[in-house]
């Protein structure tokens, strides 16, 4: 559903000119981009031809490139966003100290990992400790000088099951840990509790319980600034054709159940597995979208530097389907809040990231509000950052 006052255009995405450095294995590579309009290259030769539909009083810059298979984000306490690679093995930070709107360099905070993912910041004490949620654990890492030194990574959480849905999501609320974990598989019964859940830690690793369970593959999650309440997109299983189940939002809550495997959407037995549950004890959705379009990631916006109109939103980050008949997500939507932070209705924000036969031209992550009140968007396909604000 579009408002009267959403009209769209086409943008050409482009970057002026700026260098940025790349650390790698000890060595300092510098990349200078020169054209005023983004240059194809060997990797990544779509951000040549990328047009982006978006909003007339919304802008879309690439804020960092060359972050191949950029994934999940976080800002830190001096305003620095930090970025996970997971199949690359790193986490880097991404500072824009001059704040011209794009990264001076990428600053490699850990390499050789397994799969890093989540990453959360928190302040224990008199200590700052980055925390990273990888594929089988989660280690923290104590700051010992700004603006990027940190300590040997200390393992908090260990024993994750590997494999299936690999990436990890954390977050922290109340000096408390939650930790996501996808399910080993398409639809079946998992054996270690903490797949196809949220579990919920100590900010030490220990007084692990699970919090919520039935969720297939809840990557983006994240806490409402309006009731506290932890809300996750989640993944609905495959192979059941173009429609069905539909992708879901849900607010998640200790002790409940979502349905996974045994249930989809609101309370609907899966007959194709075929297992007995009492599906009218599981919680229906919040919200659900067109199935397959792949949520992975969330951000509430309340106020900021977007145009007032945004002000009261949840904006999430579709990857893309990989499944369907007709391919659906490749986009960001808005869902429209009211004051209260309850859901209105909800819109496409960006798209333009599938080409007409169905290709991908860019692969929407996770989307991060920012301290200055704008938006950040990562993009696995193409690796890059982008970076939303006002037009």
């Amino acid at each position: 559903m579009k408002t009267p006052s959403q009209f769209s255009m086409k943008l050409k995405v482009f970057l002026p000119f700026f260098p940025i450095r790349f650390i790698t294995a000890g060595m300092l590579f510098i990349l200078t981009i020169s054209p005023q309009f983004i240059s194809a290259e060997k990797k990544i030769p779509l951000l040549d031809s990328l047009q982006l539909l978006t909003p007339k009083d919304i802008k879309v810059t690439i804020f960092a490139k060359g972050v191949n298979r950029a994934r999940h984000m976080a800002f830190d306490d001096q305003g620095v966003l930090f970025l996970s690679q997971s199949i690359e093995g790193k986490v880097v930070a991404l500072p824009d100290f001059d704040k011209n709107g794009k990264a001076d360099q990428s600053v490699a905070i850990i390499s050789g990992h397994r799969a890093p993912h989540g990453l959360a910041f928190v302040r224990i004490k008199d200590n700052y400790y980055l925390y990273v949620a990888e594929e089988t654990k989660v280690i923290r890492l104590k700051r010992t000088h700004k603006p990027f030194t940190y300590g040997t990574p200390e393992t908090v959480i260990d024993d994750i099951p590997s494999g299936g849905h690999y990436t990890r999501t954390i977050k922290i609320k109340s000096d408390k840990l939650y930790l996501s974990i996808g399910s080993s598989c398409n639809v079946c019964i998992e054996k270690n509790p903490l797949r196809a859940a949220i579990s919920r830690f100590n900010l030490d690793g220990s007084g692990g319980k699970v919090f919520a369970k039935g969720l297939r593959n809840s990557v983006g999650i994240e806490f409402s600034p309006y009731s506290g309440e932890l809300w996750g997109v989640n993944n609905g299983r495959d192979m059941l054709g173009d429609h069905h189940p539909e992708e879901e939002l849900n607010i998640i809550k200790n002790g409940k159940h979502y349905g996974w495997p045994y249930c989809y959407e609101s309370q609907v037995f899966d007959q194709d597995f075929g297992v007995n549950f009492d599906c009218p004890k599981t919680e229906v959705p919040a919200y659900t979208f067109v199935a397959h379009m792949a949520p992975l990631g969330l951000a509430f916006y309340q106020k900021g530097a977007l145009p007032k109109r945004y002000n009261h939103s949840v904006f999430i980050a579709f990857h893309g389907s990989w499944n369907r008949s007709i391919p659906a997500g490749y986009k960001v939507v808005r869902l429209k809040l009211d004051p209260m932070g309850n859901i209105v209705f909800h819109e496409d924000f960006i798209s333009g990231w599938l080409k007409k036969n169905g290709s991908p031209n860019g692969r929407p992550v996770d989307i991060e509000y920012s301290p200055e009140g704008e938006l950040y968007l990562s993009d696995d396909f193409l690796g890059v950052v982008y970076k939303i604000s006002a037009n």
